[in-house]
């Protein structure tokens, strides 16, 4: 499903360093795109030059829909824990009911990276393996399933 790379699109390809303010290093700011997600399948790379072998986590990700309620206007939907120096594709639940799947996503790099290489495909294939599509693909296939036993089931007792 996720092998034709014609179905990823790089979206999100930036780089940011930590400011240097009297030998202390701030924290690196989060990495924000004004960008729009529409499917719900993402792949993450993160990366930093200045790492030590021994870290594992880069930051966390997070994503925010626009929502009717409340007054904020947003409110966060996953939060993904972004591992170093490893791909990783995650599938976001899919709120059959909000409508619209439009989302978009927030990295907080860790507080003692120095640099950070945030890169995110976007999965644009036909099949999204959407929770709810799941669920209705299984109940379908339960059904026909069901449907060929009862008429064995009826064929036998005809016979009987």
């Amino acid at each position: 499903m996720y092998s034709n790379s014609i179905d990823w699109k790089l979206v999100i390809n930036q780089s940011r360093t930590a400011v240097v303010k009297v030998n202390k290093s701030q924290p690196i700011s989060a990495i924000e795109p004004d960008i729009v997600f529409t499917h719900n399948t993402i792949a993450i790379y993160a990366t930093s030059i200045t790492a030590k072998p021994n870290w594992y986590k880069a930051g966390n990700l997070y994503q925010a829909f626009t929502v009717p309620f409340g007054t904020a206007g947003a409110a966060q939907g996953e939060s993904i824990s972004v591992v170093l120096n490893r791909y990783t594709i995650h599938r976001f639940t899919v709120f059959p009911d909000m409508g619209d799947t439009k989302y978009v996503i927030s990295f907080a790099p860790q507080t003692y990276l120095k640099d950070i290489k945030l890169q995110v495909w976007e999965y644009t294939g036909i099949n999204q393996g959407a929770t709810l599509d799941s669920l209705e693909t299984l109940a379908k296939a339960n059904l026909q399933r069901s449907a060929g036993l009862q008429t064995s089931i009826n064929k036998l007792l005809k016979k009987g």
